[in-house]
């Protein structure tokens, strides 16, 4: 199947599809900074990519202020074009269908929650019909661990027979494709109970497709 129908085809014959979605570099070009912080001083700042994979030394801890300001994220964020019509398109295509998206961000809570979406819509991204997980929530694991624990969560339904996530973070998409042989039994059972799915079934059970954001925009499919 060519790279545009994983994307266009969310709802294939036999199950719905959902599709995750980052948002720093992936849909906007972001500039906030995450300081690290160490005996009260400020010793480097780092931008979304380089936080994805920092691990704090001892002393060290992290300061959020400009990640979570929804003013900073309004002002200076830059849509990237190729994923902004993208997304455009997926939701048109699932309308009625089934299939859900959801934003995956590794940053938490903002200060102004309509700021924040305010953003989305002035660059006509429907942000309404969107829910967007946000995994700075929580404060264990790595940034593509998090990640991974929201889209377990999403699969326990069992409703989903494709899972896809949009991500400009390598670490975050091997993460993401580690489900596939980890994937538990209940889950598995469940998915086939709901889709009436037989053990000499020939499709598999789930779909995992990762999808890497590159700088131009295009997408490369990670396998």
């Amino acid at each position: 199947m060519r790279l545009k129908n994983y994307l266009t085809e969310l709802a294939s014959n036999y199950g719905k599809g959902i599709t995750m979605v980052d948002i720093d570099e992936t849909l906007f070009n972001t500039f906030a900074k995450i300081k690290v912080i160490k005996n009260g001083k400020v010793i480097k700042e780092l931008d979304n990519q380089e936080f994805n994979t920092y691990e704090l030394k001892p002393n060290e801890s992290f300061n959020f202020d400009e990640f979570r300001s929804a003013e900073i994220f309004n002002k200076t964020s830059i849509p990237i074009p190729q994923t902004v019509n993208r997304i455009k398109r997926m939701i048109k295509n699932i309308k009625d269908r089934g299939s859900k998206i959801v934003f995956l961000t590794a940053r938490a809570d903002f200060d102004d929650k309509e700021v924040f979406l305010n953003t989305f819509r002035k660059h006509g991204i429907p942000i309404d019909q969107i829910y967007v997980e946000r995994s700075g929530n929580d404060i264990t694991g790595t940034v593509s661990q998090r990640k991974k624990k929201i889209v377990l969560r999403y699969l326990l339904s069992g409703m989903y027979r494709r899972c896809r996530l949009i991500d400009d973070d390598l670490k975050n998409l091997k993460d993401f494709l580690s489900i596939e042989n980890e994937l538990p039994q209940n889950i598995i059972n469940k998915i086939k109970e709901i889709h009436h799915i037989s053990d000499d079934e020939t499709i598999p059970v789930i779909e995992f497709f990762a999808l890497l954001v590159k700088k131009d925009g295009s997408l490369k499919r990670i396998k």
